[in-house]
């Protein structure tokens, strides 16, 4: 006796079966777009246009643990006495171009006697341009120009501190987590975690950025560092609700910190501000200050 023929799918079962692949495949491109690290490679906008480094500035060679070879200037304090060594900051700078776009961020520094390091990440600027890049090996960069700065001849390594301005706040707040040394920590219209900037940009930001070094996190492991947060109201790049995340994780941690806002926009915060750049001075002053 032959059997029955099966009887075909309904539509519908049909469709709920083509929706279910559909599901799978869209989720597993999804994982593997997320492991590749693809959509935080493209975040980086490094220049390697050359600039002929400025008479008064010293060119920098650091050699990272990695083998990298990075480039920074050294921009020494004004009206410090010859021999005498003096307290420095480490500046981690932004996305976009190479230290040349971002030395107007800090040179105000110098003027009220703190020596400043500008560096250039790896595939930034003149530094080795070996890639992909990612926030792992700019982290390792990072902390190898503070290593770097401590051991300056012209700089005290008793007072040290650390800017990071919009990206280089996460590396900023990484390498004063990891170097108890350093004695106060800024950050500059940073964001307060990967997946949350990426969620700004889009709902699936989340899903297509992996966590990890987050400066909410690097945040709980200071070490009772001074922390300075400063932001713009007008921000279209990086809204400044993430400078009150970052306010928040540090009073949860116990973190000294203090939170200055402005009506300024991502990037000509510090150069419309003089308040701005008041409150920098006075804070690093105050930390930085002979024991």
């Amino acid at each position: 006796m032959s059997k029955p023929a099966k009887e075909p799918k309904s539509l519908i079962k049909r469709i709920a079966q083509t929706l279910r692949w559909t599901l799978i495949i869209l989720l597993l491109a999804l994982l593997g777009v997320r492991v590749s690290g693809i959509v935080e490679q493209l975040a980086y906008w490094p220049s390697r246009q050359l600039t002929l480094t400025p008479g008064h500035y010293q060119d920098l060679w650091i050699t990272t643990p990695d083998g990298i070879k990075l480039h920074a200037w050294f921009m020494p304090a004004k009206n410090i006495p010859e021999g005498q060594r003096a307290p420095a900051i480490l500046h981690a700078h932004g996305n976009a171009g190479n230290i040349a776009d971002h030395e107007s961020f800090s040179r105000f520094l110098t003027d009220a006697g703190f020596h400043v390091l500008l560096f250039d990440y790896r595939c930034y600027g003149r530094s080795d341009d070996i890639g992909p890049i990612n926030r792992t090996k700019l982290a390792i960069d990072t902390a190898a120009a503070l290593e770097a700065l401590f051991n300056h001849p012209q700089v005290d390594p008793t007072r040290i501190g650390v800017l990071g301005v919009s990206l280089g706040g996460p590396f900023a707040l990484n390498a004063a987590a990891n170097e108890p040394r350093v004695r106060a920590v800024a950050t500059l219209s940073t964001f307060s975690s990967w997946q949350a900037i990426a969620k700004d940009a889009s709902p699936l930001g989340p899903l297509l950025m992996p966590a990890g070094l987050d400066p909410v996190d690097s945040i709980a492991n200071l070490e009772n560092q001074p922390y300075l947060i400063i932001h713009g109201t007008n921000d279209r790049v990086i809204n400044h609700r993430h400078a009150n995340t970052l306010h928040q994780a540090a009073i949860d941690a116990n973190i000294p910190v203090t939170l200055l806002t402005y009506p300024a926009d991502h990037n000509s915060l510090i150069q419309t501000t003089p308040q701005a750049r008041q409150a920098l001075i006075e804070f690093f002053k105050a930390n930085l200050a002979n024991q």
